[in-house]
């Protein structure tokens, strides 16, 4: 992300290190899973380079309206999402191996041809890579808390992160969010809220809402439920 660490370098001198919103886990493939990558990421894998503006018509063949989500974890929620919707495009963006493999397997097992994987930092790809107003929904599911104070600076959802969704998305466009940690979604809530220019939350200034249908209720989040973790969805649309 945005947020730059100062340090001493070898000479006493400071120098600067790019602070990253996420840690970069290979993780074990199955075999499976290393399948998928040899055999399903030539087809719905995006080998993206940063600085490369996406096509997004070219890359999904039609101009059906685009829906980003952005760390999708294991994949199931959006598979799910992109099979009971066939009139929108999706686009996953993890850094996650297993979790891309897994869900390019449940792109085989449901037959889609809706939806696209990438492997990049997705503040990057906002910045670089996604045309403005080209977005019809961004959706930011259960990201890392970074629970402790001295990483809060490590969580994605922040002014420079909202600026660029403010540029992605389209008038009339949504940003979806939620999140199991309490702390952090008054920090969502009340960020968003402070940038009312750019979007307009749906359940009110000060409110979350409730959670759609087409929102899957995940495993993980019924292991949330089960533990005293109240899932909190917050959704804003864009002037």
């Amino acid at each position: 992300m945005g947020v730059v660490e100062r340090r001493l370098d070898e000479t006493g001198g400071r120098s600067q290190r790019l602070i990253r919103s996420f840690v970069l886990r290979e993780g074990r493939l199955t075999p499976a899973q290393a399948r998928a990558f040899a055999t399903l990421w030539p087809h719905f894998g995006i080998d993206w380079t940063p600085g490369e503006v996406l096509d997004l018509s070219a890359l999904f063949g039609n101009d059906r309206p685009v829906v980003l989500e952005i760390g999708f974890g294991n994949g199931e929620s959006l598979a799910a999402m992109a099979e009971q919707d066939l009139g929108r495009n999706w686009l996953g963006i993890e850094v996650h191996r297993p979790g891309i493999g897994h869900l390019l397997l449940e792109i085989e097992r449901r037959g889609l041809n809706n939806l696209r994987v990438l492997r990049q930092d997705a503040v990057e790809l906002l910045r670089h890579g996604i045309p403005p107003a080209a977005l019809d929904r961004v959706q930011l599911f259960f990201p890392d808390p970074w629970p402790k104070k001295r990483h809060h600076k490590r969580r994605i959802l922040n002014r420079e992160l909202i600026e660029l969704l403010a540029r992605a998305i389209r008038p009339g466009g949504i940003f979806h969010a939620a999140t199991d940690w309490p702390p952090y979604a008054e920090q969502m809530l009340a960020l968003l809220d402070d940038a009312s220019d750019w979007f307009i939350n749906t359940a009110g200034p000060g409110y979350y809402a409730h959670r759609p249908a087409h929102r899957p209720l995940t495993r993980f989040e019924q292991r949330a439920e089960r533990l005293g973790h109240p899932v909190r969805d917050l959704i804003y649309r864009r002037r």
